[in-house]
């Protein structure tokens, strides 16, 4: 090695870290054509200007600048920049420019091929910002991608920095265009929270509105996740609650109870009785059937055709009762029925 090279001062432009190597992948962005160059362009400078290696790429520090004795260091930082500029372009870009020897001669073939500042570019971006819309992505996507469009707009469309007063105001407006996008873009269910940005005075810079909306989304999914937290039990308890025993009783040979539960068993609860509905579809085959002990356990009886058949089934005592009214005289059923018979009338003499 050259005696010079070992003692390069770090903040010279041909130094290298130990952390420059080629396969370093400086920014995310990979350069696809002139849809993203300005994107990637900028990224790219201000990686290469935090590297010490931007001279590389804009032709300030080429090799006839350099001395003579630290033309091979010169050589390998080249060959690093360039592989870094090759590691970010799409491949079927790349096929082009492998054989160059040069960082800054590829830098300025892609600025050439690429960096259109048309008018087409121009609407095309104004148009985007203006639709854009949050839609189904959440706030932190949508307030990102419409930041990356502000900074490319204005890169094309540089306002004016000069510090007069006017050059102020057009800044105090650009501001305020901002937040009107961003909020203009949000969906409905910020409707709340947009109004009262709005109704503050002065208005608050676009980052102050995009953390106050980032609080009510947060907000939001606390109080669902609570929610769902506490349906949870109770959906388990109304799955557990519809998964019922289909087996048979060993002692009563009867279907949809077990031993621990049989009524003939434990006994017949008090209210034990059953819902009006099956009642009232039920209630020839109730009549036709004839009580046992056996058929007390469950609501099941065998119809006409030898099926079983959902029933209302009585205790014993209700089975005597219903016996005693059907054995009653019938004059005193025919009595109560003139009885009822005589309400009717058509004049007030009827009475």
């Amino acid at each position: 090695m050259n005696p010079s090279e070992s003692v390069i001062d770090f903040n010279h432009p041909c130094y290298l870290h130990p952390s420059d190597t080629l396969g370093t992948l400086l920014v995310a962005h990979q350069l696809l054509g002139v849809e993203n160059y300005n994107v990637w362009s900028q990224t790219m400078r201000i990686a290469l200007l935090a590297k010490n290696k931007l001279g590389f790429m804009d032709g300030t520090c080429s090799k006839d600048m350099i001395p003579e004795e630290m033309g091979h260091q010169w050589e390998r930082c080249n060959a690093i920049v360039l592989s870094w500029i090759l590691n970010t372009i799409n491949k079927e870009l790349s096929a082009g420019i492998v054989f160059a020897s040069s960082a800054a001669t590829v830098w300025t073939d892609l600025s050439e091929r690429f960096k259109k500042v048309d008018g087409s570019r121009i609407y095309f971006l104004h148009r985007e910002i203006t639709t854009y819309s949050q839609g189904i992505v959440s706030i932190s996507a949508y307030f990102t991608k419409l930041r990356l469009l502000w900074d490319e707009y204005e890169a094309l469309v540089p306002p004016s920095s000069c510090g007069c007063v006017q050059s102020r105001q057009n800044g105090t407006h650009i501001a305020q265009r901002h937040l009107f996008q961003f909020l203009m873009g949000l969906n409905e269910s910020y409707s709340t929270v947009r109004s009262q940005i709005l109704l503050m005075s002065p208005l608050p810079s676009v980052n102050h509105a995009y953390s106050m909306i980032m609080q009510e989304e947060s907000h939001r999914k606390h109080s669902s996740s609570n929610i769902g937290d506490d349906l949870v039990p109770f959906s388990l308890i109304q799955m557990v609650q519809k998964k019922r025993f289909t087996g048979i009783c060993d002692h009563c040979k009867v279907k949809r109870h077990k031993r621990e539960t049989c009524y003939k068993l434990i006994g017949y609860p008090v209210d034990f009785k059953f819902t009006k509905n099956k009642v009232n579809s039920n209630s020839a085959s109730a009549v036709n059937s004839v009580y046992t002990p056996d058929s007390a356990c469950s609501n099941e009886v065998m119809d006409s055709r030898g099926s079983r058949s959902q029933a209302p089934v009585f205790t014993q005592e209700q089975y005597n009762q219903i016996l005693h009214l059907l054995n009653k005289e019938p004059a005193v059923i025919e009595a109560a029925t003139s009885i009822a018979g005589s309400l009717q009338w058509k004049d007030e003499g009827d009475w």
